[in-house]
């Protein structure tokens, strides 16, 4: 029996060896071919868990652009280091409000993952745009 690959996880694994403007050169060649490959690609090689990556500057780009009520909700469906992670970079004030979403009434998950694909797609703008870089290498320094 053959095992069934998926090609989209093949080809998001061998993006993330590229550096961004390998990939975005890459990324852009195959919208020319097949746009809607172009953005499966897109959204899988950027996954809420890699919010982990950004600084207190990018968090600050991101949230001129999202709702404080959509990210918080987007965080219920997280991972226990991506919130510590976002939520160590508020302010007192803004990080009891955010808290507050997160402890409210329950929602349905697909409330969550809804609000997560809006952040995402806003992420992925940001990206595109230079604004915001999520780079899981440590050791890049951003200036």
């Amino acid at each position: 029996m053959k095992k069934k690959i998926d090609g989209v996880k093949a080809a998001v694994e061998m993006l993330q060896h590229l550096d961004l403007e390998a990939q975005q050169r890459l990324l852009a060649d195959i919208a020319r071919q097949d746009p809607e490959m172009s953005i499966k690609l897109k959204q899988a090689l950027v996954t809420f868990d890699d919010l982990q990556y950004l600084t207190i500057a990018m968090m600050k780009t991101l949230l001129q652009e999202i709702s404080l009520d959509d990210l918080g909700l987007a965080l219920r469906g997280a991972s226990k280091e991506v919130g510590d992670h976002l939520l160590s970079m508020f302010s007192i004030n803004m990080k009891r409000d955010i808290e507050d979403i997160l402890k409210g009434r329950p929602r349905p998950l697909s409330d969550v993952m809804e609000a997560q694909k809006r952040i995402m797609e806003v992420v992925l703008k940001l990206v595109e745009r230079g604004e915001i870089v999520l780079s899981k290498d440590k050791s890049d320094k951003y200036v």
